[in-house]
Parts: C-alpha cells; structure tokens; sequence
C-alpha cells in the first residue's frame, strides 16, 4: 500500500501540529511540520513552518512522520 502524502493533524495542547511526509528519493523520506493556534489559518504569519535537516534520513515514511510530530510538539512547547 502507498503512503498518503497528505497533511495530516494533531492538537498539541495549545497549538495545532500538521505533518506532511514526502519521499526525498527512492529510499529516504523528509518531513514538514507547521504549527498554530487552533482556529488560526495554517499558513498565517504567525505560523512556525519547519522542514526536516538534510542529514536527517529516514527510512521509511512512518519514522519520517514521528519525528515530523516530535519536531512539532517541541515547537509548540516554545510558542507556549
């Protein structure tokens, strides 16, 4: 089955979390994180709007994916 590369979302306390995972070639996978108030346009001024470092390499989507919602509940944590 082929991985979903949509937006996907979670309330982190405060803040709202979406993850996007993409394939960075034919055998790593990257992530994009975004982070708002809940309520607030996702793609606001206000939004924190993250991508995983090039060194980071994940095998497969689902790990990509974990450290997209990691990533994202540290910078909830730094909006709060």
């Amino acid at each position: 089955m082929a991985y979903s590369s949509e937006w996907k979302k979670r309330v982190f306390e405060t803040h709202e979390i979406q993850v996007q995972v993409k394939p960075r070639s034919p055998i790593e996978w990257e992530y994009t994180v975004r982070v708002c108030r809940p309520g607030t346009n996702i793609r606001a001024a206000g939004t924190l709007l993250e991508a995983s470092p090039p060194t980071d390499h994940f095998k497969s989507p689902e790990d990509a994916e974990a450290a997209g919602w990691a990533r994202g509940k540290i910078l909830a944590e730094q909006l709060a």
